[in-house]
């Protein structure tokens, strides 16, 4: 008898791996000091991995379709939860409009859509290949995810020292949502591929589970805390993450670049 879904078991893996991927800024000591806060990070990643995993099935989603998703959603959290997008001491703190190109680049696309996006998905697809025919999720089961997202992002928000941005960064986030909004529903209306059987790929392994190390040496042996923008994190373990995203991000790109197919995930 199963005790959890498959669609469950896959977000949860999803979820599991975004709050190692935490882990390995915030350290060990947040874990147990700060455990309210871990478990709204949890269901933060649990309900928005709730919502991707169904439009996935729903719409049998490419990885440039699930690249486009992440980096749509991921644009909420930088500019609401970290305001890193809005941040001109991170990344380079090249503005353009009003925004950090560096953060749309290393965490809009490369974090959000490669490692917390297609790795992730490889990764628990790697554990348990998923039930293309599994239930879909509901209107209340939508909503309520999305309601969770939009109080979590709000109440954030009310940390005095998250950055925030100028009339022109938040006229330039709203320009961005709309047109990646505008190029996600576009692509949905171009009928998926039928679902491909997952197949290892051995620099996916290398990728995910080379992760999953990294961040638990990261978290484990760098937890000395120190502020980070709005955030109490390791600046050397958020130095040595964005490091191996940045790897990561390279290795997928020029990995799709060579083979012109995609990775099930």
């Amino acid at each position: 008898m199963k005790i959890l879904s498959n669609r469950f078991n896959l977000v949860l893996y999803c979820a599991l791996f975004n709050l190692l991927f935490e882990y390995s800024a915030r350290g060990i000591r947040q874990f147990f000091t700060r455990p309210l806060f871990m478990l709204a990070l949890l269901g933060i990643y649990v309900t928005y991995f709730a919502m991707l995993e169904d439009l996935i099935v729903r719409f049998r989603l490419r990885n440039y379709q699930i690249l486009l998703c992440a980096f749509l959603y991921g644009l909420f959290p930088i500019a609401f939860l970290t305001g890193n997008l809005f941040n001109t001491r991170v990344y380079t703190g090249i503005m353009v409009a009003g925004v950090n190109i560096g953060t749309l680049f290393i965490v809009g696309i490369l974090a959000w859509g490669v490692v917390q996006g297609v790795v992730t998905l490889y990764l628990a697809n790697r554990l348990q290949p998923r039930d293309w025919n599994h239930p879909r999720m509901g209107k209340v089961g939508w909503a309520s995810a999305g309601l969770y997202q939009l109080v979590v992002m709000i109440y954030a928000h009310q940390n005095p020292v998250t950055p925030r941005g100028t009339p022109a960064g938040y006229l330039s986030l709203v320009i961005l949502v709309v047109v990646v909004a505008v190029l996600v529903i576009r692509s949905l209306k171009t009928p998926g591929p039928s679902p491909r059987p997952f197949q290892p790929v051995k620099i996916m392994d290398f990728l995910s589970f080379g992760s999953i190390a990294i961040f638990l040496i990261l978290g484990t042996f760098f937890s000395g805390e120190k502020i980070v923008t709005s955030q109490p994190l390791n600046l050397l373990a958020v130095t040595l993450e964005n490091i191996w995203v940045l790897f990561c991000g390279g290795v997928f790109f020029l990995y799709r670049l060579q083979k012109k197919s995609d990775i099930v995930v």
